[in-house]
């Protein structure tokens, strides 16, 4: 597959193309309001498809088969639909968000902030390439091997977040510690359960991830962008919306710095409205070709 090249330097856009490109984005938010208008929320999928054979693979555990901490509390989040099901309806959320930021309420101004944006633009590609991620694969073994291990690593990173913050609190040898922790491997035994009924390695499943090789991963998916360009304009997002060190130099002239997985600069972006525009375009292309994956996979077969 040929990658395409993009526009890797993308400086402030003169005063033609930043009035042009205020007027696109705003194009860009009233096609997602109309096409989202007539839409019921309702993530289907019928019998005898792929999602459903997937979901089929990782059942529910009984209250038998369960670890003895999560008795009341079943593991969720552990099935191809539901992953992909929060991904999609978390872009859509963030949409809803950056749609009331940047236009008033008659919908007759813009209003650009220049680098809040990027902030929602950078979680709206994430949440867009782990759907994608997680319902591209023609193969259901590396479909449902993925949504187990993308619960793993949340549940890894739950567990990270208790015993930092009590570490910093103090408090890392009470009980309420303890507890949290007793939940969590449990929740993480009883995801092992669920892998090997559904006869995946749990070698595979806890392998660590990073949103990084997702956006690669899952922009592979989308053709006019492939996975080096989707990563790309998810790291460059991530800098403007970190405000990183060559922010505070200077907010009169702001040059960000994208970089690559060996954390090498590959580009500068500078906040303007053309710079906006390219990233929330992106965003949406892969945001749709994520509901057409979804709406094939959810599809059954004859």
């Amino acid at each position: 597959m040929t990658v395409p090249k993009g526009d890797y330097f993308q400086r402030q856009g003169d005063p033609d193309a930043e009035e042009k490109a205020q007027g696109q984005i705003a194009g860009l938010l009233e096609n997602w309001r109309t096409t989202m208008a007539n839409r019921s929320g309702v993530m289907s999928r019928e019998d005898g498809s792929d999602l459903r054979g997937d979901e089929l693979r990782t059942p529910e555990l009984n209250n038998s088969r369960r670890s003895a901490e999560t008795q009341g509390q079943p593991l969720e989040f552990s099935t191809v639909p539901d992953q992909a099901d929060h991904a999609i309806v978390a872009f859509h959320n963030l949409m809803n968000g950056l749609d009331a930021m940047m236009i008033n309420d008659a919908r007759d101004e813009l209003l650009l902030h220049l680098t809040a944006e990027f902030v929602m633009i950078r979680a709206l590609i994430e949440a867009a390439t782990t759907a994608l991620w997680l319902l591209g694969p023609q193969d259901s073994d590396t479909r449902v091997a993925r949504a187990l291990r993308l619960r793993n690593d949340e549940l890894i990173h739950s567990l990270h977040l208790a015993k930092n913050y009590s570490t910093f609190a103090g408090t890392l040898g009470g009980e309420e510690y303890r507890a949290q922790e007793r939940f969590v491997k449990a929740q993480i035994t009883d995801l092992e359960t669920v892998a090997a009924d559904a006869k995946v390695p749990w070698s595979t499943v806890k392998k660590s991830l990073t949103q990084s090789a997702i956006a690669n991963e899952g922009g592979a998916f989308v053709p006019e962008l492939g996975g080096p360009l989707t990563y790309w304009y998810w790291s460059t997002a991530s800098s403007l919306a970190h405000g990183e060190p060559s922010n505070l130099r200077g907010l009169s002239d702001m040059k960000l710095i994208g970089v690559d997985h060996r954390n090498r600069p590959v580009a500068h972006v500078e906040p303007s409205a053309v710079s906006i525009y390219r990233h929330l375009k992106v965003a949406l292309q892969l945001i749709s070709k994520a509901h057409q994956l979804w709406n094939d996979r959810a599809r059954g077969h004859n």
